[in-house]
């Protein structure tokens, strides 16, 4: 009965969105048969090899960091009690709240002659000068060491999860086996977690390779920077879609690995008992080690980038009541108001049309419509600007108009979004509607509905949380978007993101307090709910810990 929802004008609706996922791809990788221009020749000699070198060493390092620090910490706040645990259970989150190029600016003015450190360190013990010579932030060693202390909340949040579900039970028999703490650790609880910890470094290595606004500004060549300095400086739309193609497969291969590790994951509880696991007190100098351990990357990567940016703001508060200020913050709203709304409607349709079919063609195709979060905005954006181009150039021929309707608008930027977010909302969509049973479709239906008025009337009621919370994940995330943004923006159309970028590029740095803060301020909403969703402080004794 649900069947009659596939219908030929339903298909033909979820192809042509599928189809808006599947131009950007297939734009980008048409290029690797195009012939070559003179700029490709001198960038495959002199720059492809740093941009295959740096990004590789910036997505193996930060990864390999990201997996020490967050399974550390994970480990460290579900097996045992030490001053501050529950604080911390907290805070190791937040770091993911604060964008990788904010936190970028933050550091490098941090570790600037005049900056916080250098400045309290020159007037305290004279080793301004010393220090600034020994210590040199704008490499790709800053890259690795910001996207670290960014990025390890995903591994921690998924480690976290997946050393709680863990059985009291598979601990005792290998402790009945004479297996030691360290053992237990390698051989039990790590294969235990490995599906989650595997999830959460894939997230991590997804935002490395997307990521763009730190490596521009400390000027470490990656295939993002290359991809937007050779169309945006150079002009050259053919050597940019060769370098996109390139860096779009290795996301496809890192996806590939990603699937094909899950998919050999054996390691599974298969216990019947959930007898929650009980922490142990670390005493004495082992507590304080794993307090100042949890306590380091807190600082570093929440603590001190916020009491740095209060501090700027002190200094620029008056910026906040100009004119223009206020006009970026209304297009920053607007614009991701908008285009969040969008993608849940679509989201809600795709996974409602999921929901209702068998039909495996249908089900393998809305699989690519996940495929977006996973390339980079910067790709994306420019898969998307040259169909545009081409579409707004046909009109000008044909009706002797020199307007470009299309590329460098809103719908665009819109479409960029849709492709490169939708995921987010999918996800959560259709995983409030697999907690429907079917049978209630089928119990209405007898009432005369229509399945799309079951829909209105009967599941987003029921998905409420789950919809407002698709929502600011999806807003979230528009809103600390650069790249894409800064390719695809309407002319003189400035937002949040792309007004810190413009004020760091400029050396403003005290500037962008205002609105990093606004965006810290949005981005800490799905940050609480990721933490009320993972981690449990219901928990008596952890509560009175």
């Amino acid at each position: 009965m649900i069947e009659k929802l596939i219908d030929n004008k339903n298909t033909v609706l979820l192809f042509l969105i599928i189809l808006l996922v599947v131009i950007p791809i297939m734009t980008v990788m048409s290029f690797i048969f195009q012939p070559s221009t003179e700029l490709w020749g001198h960038l495959s000699e002199n720059l492809l090899i740093d941009y295959l070198l740096n990004t590789g060493m910036i997505v193996i390092s930060v990864a390999l960091l990201t997996i020490v620090i967050g399974v550390s910490c994970a480990w460290l706040v579900t097996n045992f009690t030490f001053p501050g645990v529950n604080i911390f259970k907290w805070l190791l989150v937040m770091p993911i709240a604060i964008p990788t190029y904010v936190s970028a600016y933050i550091y490098a003015g941090l570790f600037e002659p005049s900056g916080m450190i250098f400045d309290s360190v020159e007037n305290y013990l004279g080793l301004g000068k010393e220090l600034y010579d020994l210590i040199e932030l704008r490499n790709i060693y800053g890259v690795i060491f910001i996207l670290s202390i960014c990025l390890y909340p995903y591994v921690y949040l998924l480690s976290y999860s997946s050393f709680k579900e863990q059985s009291y039970c598979a601990l005792e028999v290998g402790k009945s086996l004479g297996l030691s703490d360290k053992e237990l650790f390698s051989r039990v609880s790590i294969p235990l977690a490995r599906p989650g910890i595997i999830a959460g470094v894939s997230l991590v290595v997804m935002e490395s390779l997307a990521e763009f606004g730190t490596m521009d500004y400390y000027g470490v060549r990656t295939f993002t920077t290359g991809i937007y300095r050779t169309w945006f400086a150079f002009g050259d739309e053919t050597s940019a879609l060769h370098l996109s193609s390139i860096l779009l497969t290795f996301v496809f291969i890192i996806i590939i690995i990603e699937k094909f590790s899950r998919g050999k994951s054996q390691y599974v509880n298969t216990s019947q008992k959930s007898k929650k696991i009980k922490a142990r007190d670390l005493n004495g100098i082992y507590g304080i080690y794993a307090c100042l351990w949890c306590l380091l990357f807190t600082l570093l990567g929440f603590i001190l980038p916020v009491i740095q940016l209060l501090f700027w703001l002190s200094e620029t508060y008056s910026y906040i009541f100009e004119d223009y200020y206020i006009q970026v913050i209304k297009n920053t709203v607007s614009i991701a108001t908008i285009a969040s709304i969008i993608i849940v409607l679509i989201s809600i349709y795709s996974s409602y049309i999921n929901r209702a079919t068998d039909n495996l063609y249908i089900k393998s195709s809305l699989k690519i419509f996940t495929l977006g979060y996973s390339i980079p905005g910067v790709v994306i954006a420019v898969g998307i600007i040259i169909p545009l181009t081409m579409i707004d150039n046909f009109q000008a021929r044909i009706f002797g108009s020199p307007l470009y309707y299309l590329s460098g608008s809103f719908f665009a930027l819109v479409l960029c979004y849709l492709v490169r977010f939708s995921t987010i909302s999918y996800n959560a969509t259709e995983s409030g509607l697999g907690k429907i049973k079917k049978n209630i479709d089928l119990t209405v239906q007898s009432f005369g509905l229509s399945n799309f008025s079951i829909l209105k009337k009967v599941h987003m009621p029921i998905m409420k949380t789950t919809l407002i919370t698709s929502f600011i994940l999806v807003f979230v995330d528009i809103v600390k978007e650069l790249p894409a943004t800064l390719i695809l923006r309407p002319f003189n159309f400035d937002t949040l993101a792309i007004n810190i970028y413009e004020l760091a590029s400029s050396e403003q740095l005290s500037y962008i307090a205002s609105p990093s803060l606004i965006l810290i301020l949005i981005s800490l909403i799905p940050v609480i709910l990721l933490i009320r969703k993972n981690i449990n402080f219901g928990d008596k004794n952890e509560i009175r810990n």
